[in-house]
């Protein structure tokens, strides 16, 4: 079991395996469109058994989540997701809807356990966002996902400009998924561009989305500042964004496709290189611990264990993540 330095302890750890950057997208918010070398397939079977050597001797259940870029755009991908199954560790995959014959291959080899796309809105601020027909092929994947058993997962990135669609989002698709929930935006890469709505506007939201949440059971909490809001509300909390608040570097860490590892793929939190070191190397390393105190502005919040805010959300409006409050945060009550 993982412990780290605030207490906190997990018997699962994630690692979040950036195949590739390559992308048949062009989202307006993508965070990373560097082109990055990928590592060959017999050098990303060896970070497999070194994966799995790490939960083994820190004794917790390994999950991958594969995605990129697009996941299945990986040169190696179904040899390497064979590999994964073989090794017993249990998938899933965040990538773009797929056709049916691909579906097959997946559960064929190992059913994942979810299959997440992303959706933005409705089909007219979607499509603005992910491209013409965008929706229309991801309602396809998800009538033919639910035909077969294979659950999917969607998310949404929140900005300013679609706080109004995603509870309608969430009608349109009670019937066709298993989970809807939503990030808010990092205003990093091409993110950068985009507006983010204000504290007071999210926070109007997020009565909006917790209302919702009673009538729809499509949708999901995810997001740490909805501990916020149901603690002024005198609701208990939530585990948060990884079931510990803010997991980056304790109980996930993103692995990029030429071996860098990050807490979190969302912001620049370089904390080794799997090139250099092994992941027991890297998960102890000074930097990782830094990552894994959080933000100094929230160790007094009560709230602490099940939030601390977005360090991505931070850092992209300017902030020191391992310093300043979450620039959304309306609590009083630390």
């Amino acid at each position: 079991m993982l412990r780290d330095e605030r207490g906190r302890h997990t018997s699962v750890f994630t690692l979040q395996w950036h195949l590739t950057n390559a992308c048949g997208s062009h989202c307006a918010h993508c965070y990373d469109r560097s082109a990055r070398k990928v590592l060959p397939l017999e050098e990303a079977r060896r970070v497999l058994a070194d994966f799995t050597g790490f939960c083994w001797r820190q004794r917790v259940a390994g999950r991958i989540s594969l995605t990129g870029g697009d996941p299945l755009l990986y040169p190696g991908f179904w040899e390497l997701y064979e590999s994964i199954a073989e090794a017993g560790v249990p998938v899933a995959i965040l990538g773009n809807p797929i056709a049916a014959d691909e579906t097959t291959a997946l559960l064929r080899i190992q059913r994942p356990v979810y299959y997440q796309i992303s959706l933005e809105g409705r089909r007219a601020h979607n499509d603005g966002v992910r491209g013409s027909g965008h929706f229309d092929r991801a309602l396809t994947f998800l009538d033919a996902a639910q035909r077969v058993g294979l659950p999917v997962h969607v998310m949404l990135t929140l900005t300013r400009a679609n706080l109004g669609e995603v509870v309608p989002l969430a009608e349109e698709l009670r019937n066709r998924a298993a989970r809807l929930t939503f990030n808010r935006l990092a205003q990093v890469g091409a993110g950068a561009s985009l507006a983010a709505p204000t504290a007071v506007e999210y926070a109007a939201f997020l009565d909006r989305y917790l209302l919702a949440c009673l009538r729809n059971p499509l949708l999901g909490l995810k997001d740490n500042l909805i501990n916020v809001r149901r603690a002024q509300h005198g609701a208990r909390p939530f585990p948060g964004c990884t079931g510990h608040g803010c997991g980056a570097a304790f109980d996930f860490l993103a692995l990029l496709p030429d071996g860098e590892v990050h807490a979190c793929r969302k912001l620049p939190s370089l904390v080794g290189h799997l090139r250099d070191g092994s992941l027991d190397i890297v998960y102890h390393s000074a930097a990782a611990a830094r990552y894994r105190r959080g933000s100094s502005a929230c160790q007094a919040c009560r709230l602490r264990p099940h939030c601390g805010g977005c360090m991505a959300v931070s850092f992209g409006r300017g902030r020191d993540p391992l310093v300043d409050r979450d620039p959304d945060c309306l609590y009083d009550g630390c």
